[in-house]
């Protein structure tokens, strides 16, 4: 089964600006596909994951592998990024 990984950002957040372009570098190296959303312009559908996984603190990414869900939130090393992005 696949890993779906989402990236939750909020419009105007240094923090979340911050973290995107390392983000981006970890997901390119491990050759990761994933989503991006931009809240408050983010789908509905994508809004409801918001509230489902109690997602308060931005930026946050979600790994999502069946039932499996896995939650990093605020700005962390690279380090941390990266062996987040390798569990499940």
């Amino acid at each position: 089964m696949d890993k779906k990984v989402i990236f939750f950002s909020l419009k105007g957040c240094a923090m979340c600006e911050q973290l995107k372009p390392i983000f981006e570098k970890v997901a390119g190296e491990l050759q990761m596909s994933y989503e991006l959303y931009v809240l408050p312009d983010a789908p509905r559908d994508i809004k409801k994951l918001v509230y489902t996984h109690n997602i308060d603190i931005f930026p946050t990414i979600l790994s999502i592998k069946g039932d499996s869900v896995e939650k990093l939130q605020g700005v962390k090393p690279e380090s941390v990024l990266k062996e987040f992005l390798q569990k499940q």
